[in-house]
């Protein structure tokens, strides 16, 4: 695993005795869109004692297009700001004064809450692709109720040419016309 630390406007203290975790300190924090990111292995902590607009893009830049377990601490930020940093649920938000001696902890707390707010992203695109397929197997329905067909007998012709067919009744009604 690599750590990567940045710190904006205080001397980088971080000490770290793990010896399994390379550390790699970025004299500035645009250098990390430098650096080819693995989620499953790396880590950024970013340090500084307010947090701005520009860094807040980057970060938010960052967690969108290659993610990784991050942790910021600041002493003073703007509310929406924050907000903003946090909504995705993969970041480790440490307010105030950083203690050094509890950087451990800290890193294992990031990797925890970025694994289970992948989970549940994981979750939501299943269930949001799920409700999209209930949607469409209404509509073709409602296109055959149209025809004379009830809701049972729609349901079990869509049933049987998806059998016939060998695909499941959602891959079925993906192929059919909607106009």
């Amino acid at each position: 695993m690599t750590i990567y630390t940045c710190f904006t406007d205080q001397p980088d203290e971080l000490h770290i005795h793990d010896t399994h975790w390379q550390v790699t300190s970025l004299t500035k924090l645009q250098d990390i869109e430098r650096v080819p990111l693995c989620n499953e292995q790396d880590l950024l902590v970013y340090v500084c004692s307010e947090m701005i607009g520009v860094d807040l893009q980057l970060l938010l830049r960052l967690m969108q297009f290659s993610p990784i377990p991050l942790v910021v601490n600041a002493k003073c930020w703007q509310k929406e700001d924050l907000t903003r940093l946090l909504e995705c649920g993969r970041v480790t938000f440490v307010p105030g004064d950083f203690e050094p001696a509890r950087l451990e902890q800290v890193i294992e707390l990031a990797k925890l809450r970025f694994s289970l707010a992948n989970e549940q992203q994981q979750k939501i695109i299943q269930l949001e692709s799920s409700l999209e397929a209930q949607k469409l197997l209404a509509k073709v329905k409602a296109r055959l109720q149209q025809n004379g067909l009830s809701e049972p007998q729609a349901h079990k012709l869509l049933q049987k040419q998806a059998m016939d067919s060998g695909i499941s009744v959602e891959q079925l009604v993906q192929q059919l016309p909607l106009s």
